[in-house]
């Protein structure tokens, strides 16, 4: 275990995983977690959301997980070990960082309760893209929490920038140099662009791809799909944008099962249920229904589209959409005065990572939404996220349109 003793040793660090994620062809973005009081390295880690397939002779299919950022892997490696190694607890701990949080790891961080210091800002999708540190995206009560714990470096010149944000973060109130602080933003800058093509554009459009529902049993595909989700392929809606009643069962058996009764499904342009998992926040507090449900179906993509086998490959780009042609659907859309809503929404963005063909109703739906709110407080939400998601992704959940599905899902089928 490895010990910085400043913060600029800590962005140092951080950076070196920057460089490793840009050598990997993913977002260059690293990040590490630091004991505040000894200033000992737990762990370093950077971005995968683009990665080669283990042992693979080439990296036919990068697009590995969406959700893959830094920051959401410290915090989901942190709750895996934090018994086994006796780890403090967050609020003693600081997530250090190249790149300032999106929202999906913004909502992590703050779900989890880590201390966060940041390098550089993202004026487009990170969290303190007005870099005012009033963070408005986020909930009051979730916006007090970031600024009574998180904090940016101070800068020395040229750029001189102030220290901003509270003390508790490691090395609160230091400074790093110049050309630390250039690093970490010019070498995320240069692989943003090309990173996000690759990951939006990684499916057939609709009109060329080939029904699931028509594969054989013995299909390496269709196994594979069922394995993550006992309802795959069993469901399938005239209307993949108007799902209905026969949804429920479903959405109702998955989330019985889940450590929170919720669950998420997805329908592909078919109108086919292909995956459709529930919540594990016992194992992680950021493991909700809609992480497992996007992280399940990507890494069942990866791994298919990397098969050794030349006809398991082609079968998986023929019959497997890219999400942003499908349909996600909540059996409860998440609690807008969350940090959680604020990861969901931000892991939805990272899995669209760009345009998201426009239609109605929306492909982010849910039947119904959590107790004492409002379906317009899930869209003031939807409508307050940084630039990215306003602007590119456009998140914009609905509640179904179907009564019967509503109805079913109040009646416990």
């Amino acid at each position: 275990m490895s010990t910085v003793n400043s913060a600029q040793q800590a962005v140092e660090l951080v950076a070196n995983q920057a460089i490793d994620a840009a050598l990997q062809q993913t977002f260059a973005v690293g990040g590490a977690i630091i004991d505040n009081a000894t200033g000992n390295v737990i762990v370093a880690m950077h971005n995968n959301v683009l990665m080669p397939f283990p042992g693979a002779a080439q990296p036919y299919f990068l697009p590995h997980d969406p959700t893959a950022h830094g920051e959401r892997q410290l915090v989901d490696w942190y709750f895996e070990n934090r018994v086994a190694m006796n780890l403090p607890a967050p609020a003693q701990l600081t997530v250090v960082t190249t790149l300032d949080p999106c929202a999906m790891c913004a909502g992590s961080l703050l779900t989890a309760g880590f201390n966060v210091a940041v390098s550089a800002i993202d004026d487009y999708a990170g969290i303190n893209y007005n870099s005012a540190f009033s963070f408005p995206t986020l909930p009051p009560a979730v916006r007090q929490q970031a600024q009574n714990s998180w904090g940016y470096y101070a800068i020395a010149a040229p750029v001189s920038r102030a220290y901003q944000g509270a003390n508790s973060p490691v090395f609160s109130q230091q400074t790093i140099d110049s050309a630390a602080y250039y690093l970490t933003a010019s070498i995320f800058n240069a692989s943003v662009t090309t990173v996000r093509d690759a990951s939006n554009n990684s499916g057939l459009p609709p009109a060329q791809l080939q029904n699931p529902a028509t594969l054989p049993a013995h299909s390496k595909v269709r196994q594979a799909l069922t394995q993550l989700s006992p309802y795959a392929l069993t469901v399938t809606c005239p209307n993949p944008r108007d799902p209905g009643a026969t949804l429920a069962q479903p959405l109702l058996n998955t989330a019985q099962n889940a450590d929170s009764f919720n669950a998420v499904a997805l329908l592909d342009p078919f109108g086919n249920l292909i995956a459709c998992l529930g919540g594990a926040e016992n194992q992680s507090p950021i493991k909700t229904a809609f992480m497992q449900t996007t992280r399940g179906y990507a890494l069942l993509r990866w791994t298919l589209m990397n098969d050794p086998d030349p006809a398991v490959r082609a079968e998986a780009a023929q019959y497997l959409t890219h999400p942003k042609y499908g349909t996600f659907v909540f059996l409860y859309a998440p609690d807008p005065s969350t940090p959680q809503a604020v990861m969901t929404f931000g892991a939805y963005g990272s899995t669209m990572e760009g345009p998201v063909p426009q239609s109605y109703p929306s492909n982010l739906q849910y039947v119904l939404p959590p107790a004492n709110t409002t379906p317009q407080q899930l869209a003031t939400l939807a409508q307050s996220l940084p630039p990215f998601y306003t602007q590119s992704v456009q998140v914009s959940p609905a509640q179904v349109l179907d009564q019967g599905l509503i109805d079913a899902v109040k009646n416990g089928v």
